[in-house]
């Protein structure tokens, strides 16, 4: 790997910090300064990926017709510039809900732009045969991040407050904007290639039609749909039920981003010996056996005491991290070795389209079912969502050989 690749690694990893510190952030505003429940927890996450429903595809093919460097510097700028009013806000005493969800649509629709720039860039960093390598190496600093920034955010909540933590992910964002400011500007201007729509729809046929990337892509929505609802689910379990504070949000979601970088650290040994195919579909089979544990500490909350069903928590979330960190670079080793340059971006925008907008209508519904159920109920309903798409598709095409373009 070359300087640019880890210069460009280094902007991933103070991204991916900035939003470990503002998820924890915005959650804890949610809960406990604005008194919500998993409704409202819902309603937040719906409008985090909203902008990936509503303006994904079309998204994908303008970046594409765009320098991507240009296109990150410029999101991860507009990301602080919105954290840090936000944050303002918070502090003068404006603080509502609707004021909160503007500010995550506008959060969300810049991660959306710098998303579609940013996996695009990465096949003119590294040659295809060093993807697998590449995303592996991204998706460490990515979990490192992830798991420190929350944990970091938890203490900082519990001592400062939320509006610090936001303060520091809009520091976080500028010092991405910064770094990527030094990466040679070496990229051309791509030509125009045909009309926005015809560019959209020949993205969505690319994906849809191919004969393996289209069983993995349909699956894939199924587990967004249902890991968009339990992560929703999650937030008020551990705040409200088991009455573990900022902290131990925090603490979770630290555990999670850590066994995810562990399961990173592994993903090239059994990438290498399984296959990318075989590997992801290992991943997906992990995500109901470790939801289920999840589940299992909302109902033990009621015999246990609070500190062993934590734990039991925990031990969930380990192993949701682990499957997740080991079936990542595969995934997107496996997408991008499947798509030409010019089809990158739209490739990439129409997955992750229709992914968020799985979230955007779980969210919802998931805080909906758990106020109206329990949390732990809601957790055994999609823990079977889980494992349907873990069945599907390991009877798919993609199990049955490799991805090929």
């Amino acid at each position: 790997m070359g300087g640019g690749f880890w210069r460009f690694w280094s902007v991933e990893l103070a991204t991916e910090t900035g939003l470990g510190l503002a998820v924890i952030a915005l959650q804890t505003m949610v809960v406990l300064d604005l008194g919500g429940g998993a409704t409202e927890v819902g309603w937040l996450s719906s409008a985090r990926w909203l902008p990936y429903m509503v303006l994904g595809l079309m998204v994908g093919a303008i970046v594409e017709r765009m320098r991507r460097r240009t296109v990150m510097i410029v999101s991860d700028v507009v990301r602080a510039v919105v954290l840090g009013g936000l944050a303002a806000v918070w502090l003068l005493g404006g603080g509502a809900l609707w004021v909160l969800l503007l500010a995550v649509v506008l959060l969300g629709t810049a991660s959306l732009v710098n998303d579609a720039a940013s996996q695009a860039f990465v096949p003119r960093l590294v040659g295809r045969d060093r993807l697998l390598a590449a995303h592996q190496r991204l998706d460490i600093g990515s979990n490192a991040a992830q798991s420190a920034g929350p944990a970091v955010s938890g203490i900082v909540i519990a001592w400062l407050g939320a509006p610090i933590s936001l303060l520091l992910a809009a520091g976080a964002h500028l010092v991405s904007a910064l770094v990527l400011s030094t990466l040679p500007a070496d990229e051309r201007l791509p030509r125009r290639p045909h009309g926005l729509g015809r560019s959209i729809a020949h993205g969505l046929r690319f994906v849809h039609r191919h004969p393996r990337l289209g069983p993995f892509a349909r699956w894939t929505h199924v587990w967004f749909l249902c890991n968009g609802a339990a992560m929703t689910l999650l937030v008020p379990l551990v705040l409200l039920e088991l009455e573990a504070g900022p902290a131990g949000l925090g603490l979770a979601l630290g555990v999670l981003g850590g066994a995810t970088l562990a399961g990173t650290a592994l993903a090239g040994v059994i990438g290498s010996r399984l296959g990318a195919a075989r590997t992801i579909i290992v991943s997906r089979v992990t995500s109901p056996i470790a939801w289920s544990a999840v589940a299992l500490s909302a109902f033990a909350g009621d015999v246990l005491i609070a500190g062993l069903a934590m734990g039991v928590l925990l031990a969930g979330l380990a192993l949701v991290g682990v499957g997740m960190g080991i079936g990542n670079p595969s995934e997107m080793a496996l997408r991008q070795r499947a798509t030409p340059d010019r089809m990158q971006a739209r490739m990439n925008a129409t997955m992750r389209t229709v992914n968020r907008a799985m979230i955007v209508v779980a969210a919802p519904l998931a805080g909906l079912l758990g106020d109206a159920i329990g949390f732990g109920p809601a957790l055994a309903i999609v823990c079977a969502g889980f494992a349907i798409a873990a069945i599907g598709l390991a009877l798919s095409p993609l199990a049955r050989g490799s991805v090929t373009a």
